[in-house]
């Protein structure tokens, strides 16, 4: 799996539909999939692809992942463990059907929840033998680092709630034989350690970014959270690079430029790099995807 990350605005999804585009052409059963809840892969592709799998070319699909499909997932895959702990504190034969529904929706909905059933959901797309390669379009920088934290962060919280939760369970299993609240989130906090290896041992992170401050500080602030975290960074692709300026205004700001440039391949640290040139024409649809791919993934050794 092969995750495109960076700030905002900087051409993750440009960058990440060109690559995906050049994996299929050479024959790579290949899908492509965004989690940015403001999707633009169906602009870029100039096609409607919306949140369920489509195809849209040779060996390339895509998904633009939307908040009901992960609610929609959690609700499959974790509702009933939810529905077993919720049944030890609550009555939840009272309730009729569509609340007990409702009470499901709302507890899916919780921001770590999303975003770990949105990885857990990514990994068993991986782990399906569907996939030669997987392209992840990635949110903005900040929610990304959540995504990555989120593993981490819930193992702990599992783990003491498990603890909390013992004394109960010797009261309930006598009561009604049911499994334990601490046996369901042992169950969890494998998932996401399986989610944590999946990150580190079969994906790889491409960092993009244009030659401004503000971005260059970001990647800065990526790349030491990915290292702590132990997700191999492969390389960088730099955007909107100005290579042949034509008046003085661009001339000065291919100075300006180079000094982040600068800044940018210092933080790569000899992994490959990638430049974009500025242009004002826009990279959409596929045959100007596939040029773009072909020049991002030559230089990116892919």
């Amino acid at each position: 799996m092969i995750l495109f990350g960076g700030k905002g605005g900087v051409g993750k999804t440009t960058c990440s539909a060109a690559v995906a585009l050049h994996f299929s052409s050479a024959g790579q059963r290949t899908i492509i999939l965004t989690s940015d809840m403001t999707p633009s892969l169906s602009d870029i592709f100039e096609e409607e692809i919306g949140d369920t799998i489509k195809k849209i070319d040779r060996n390339l699909e895509a998904v633009e992942i939307s908040q009901d499909a992960i609610v929609s997932s959690w609700k499959k895959k974790f509702g009933p463990d939810f529905s077993d702990i919720l049944s030890h504190l609550i009555d939840l034969e009272a309730l009729d059907t569509e609340s007990r529904h409702q009470l499901l929706d709302y507890i899916g909905s919780a921001p770590s929840l999303r975003e770990e059933t949105m990885l857990d959901l990514i990994v068993d797309m991986a782990e399906s033998g569907a996939y030669d390669r997987i392209v992840w379009d990635t949110a903005p920088a900040g929610e990304t680092l959540n995504l990555v934290n989120i593993p981490k962060y819930l193992r702990r919280h599992l783990r003491a709630g498990a603890r909390v939760f013992e004394g109960l369970d010797k009261i309930g299993k006598r009561i009604t034989g049911k499994r334990s609240i601490a046996a369901i989130m042992d169950s969890w906090v494998l998932a996401s350690e399986r989610i944590s290896r999946f990150l580190r041992d079969r994906s790889t992170f491409i960092l993009v970014a244009n030659p401004e401050t503000l971005v260059v500080k970001q990647v800065s602030r990526v790349t030491e959270t990915l290292k702590d975290y132990g997700i191999p960074i492969h390389g960088m692709v730099i955007n909107r690079v100005i290579e042949s300026p034509d008046s003085e205004s661009l001339k000065a700001l291919q100075r300006i430029q180079q000094e982040r440039l600068n800044e940018l391949e210092r933080m790569a640290e000899g992994l490959p790099v990638a430049i974009l040139p500025y242009s004002l024409k826009e990279i959409k649809g596929k045959r100007a995807l596939r040029e773009a791919g072909e020049r991002v993934s030559g230089q990116l050794g892919f």
